[in-house]
Formats: C-alpha cells, sequence, structure tokens
C-alpha cells in the first residue's frame, strides 16, 4: 500500500464523514486556484477548516485575502466538478503551504473515488 493511497484514503474518509470539502474563498467569491499549461485549473481542497487555515497561514499567496470556505461535498461533485466553465481538471489533496509535495487526484478520480462505499 503506497502512501499516496492512505493520504487518497484518509481524505476520502474525513470528507466523508463531514460531508464536506474546503477550499480558498477570497473576499469577492473568488477561489483559489492555479492555472495549468492550457489543460485548466489546479483547484486545492481541504478535508477540515483547520486543514485549509493551516495553509493560508503558512503560503505566500499573492493578491487577495483568502479564507477557508465550505462546499457539500455532494454540490462540488455534481455542480463544481461537471462546470466546464470551471474548468477544474485535478484537485490538490490537503496541501499544506509548507512542503511542495502534494497528492493530485484528477477530477475523474475523485468522483470515482467517491462511488466506491
Amino acid at each position: 500500500m503506497s502512501i499516496a493511497y492512505l493520504g487518497e484514503k484518509t481524505f476520502l474518509d474525513e470528507v466523508n464523514a463531514t460531508g464536506q470539502v474546503w477550499v480558498a474563498r477570497g473576499f469577492h467569491r473568488n477561489v483559489y486556484a492555479m492555472e495549468l499549461d492550457a489543460t485548466g485549473l489546479s483547484l486545492p481542497v481541504w478535508s477540515s477548516r483547520d486543514k485549509a487555515a493551516d495553509f493560508l497561514k503558512h503560503a505566500q499567496l499573492v493578491g487577495p485575502h483568502y479564507e477557508p470556505y465550505p462546499v457539500p461535498v455532494d454540490v462540488f461533485t455534481a455542480k463544481w466538478l461537471s462546470d466546464r466553465t470551471r474548468d477544474i481538471t485535478e484537485l490538490q489533496i490537503n496541501p499544506d503551504g509548507i512542503t511542495t509535495r502534494v497528492l493530485i487526484l484528477t477530477n475523474e478520480e475523485f468522483v470515482a473515488a467517491r462511488a466506491v462505499p
């Protein structure tokens, strides 16, 4: 069993237990994400408010101030990930803002993993 698998499983267990994911949302309802080449956006998501807040405390983000913001996982899956205008192609799972290592899932992998009991 790999560390990546354990990280993914832990994240999914925590998300399923609370029924929400956390994103970093700005004052103007903008959501913090990183642009990929021409393939879309990479969206950091967290399994708890504390993890999102810890990232925001340690990350050196340029631009507006961001706060942890909960999104019901069903809304996130059905609306955010399926909305092509949002152009989310991958998710960064629980980045900590200190290390550069991050677990990446495509939005399809996230949806498929949530479907498995």
